[in-house]
């Protein structure tokens, strides 16, 4: 390898990684610029949900009465 191809070489691998980190920043500039016209995308990882306890449940008669007792504290 001559001092002349090694050169030519070493500028050339200068330059196209110059090239490579423009393009990062022009796709960077664009993604930021128009990033507030569209949602961002959310990847949704499906997680199984296994509940832990049984539900609660209430009464109706309980939950009756408090409706009335609320109505009732209103008026």
């Amino acid at each position: 390898m001559t001092v002349e191809s090694a050169a030519t070489f070493f500028v050339a691998s200068i330059l196209t990684g110059f090239g490579v980190i423009i393009i990062a920043v022009i796709i960077l500039t664009l993604n930021n610029l128009f990033s507030m016209f569209w949602k961002p995308i959310k990847w949704n990882v499906y997680v199984p949900f296994i509940p832990t306890e049984e539900p609660k449940f209430e009464s109706a008669a309980t939950a009756n009465t408090e409706i009335q007792s609320a109505k009732r504290q209103i008026i």
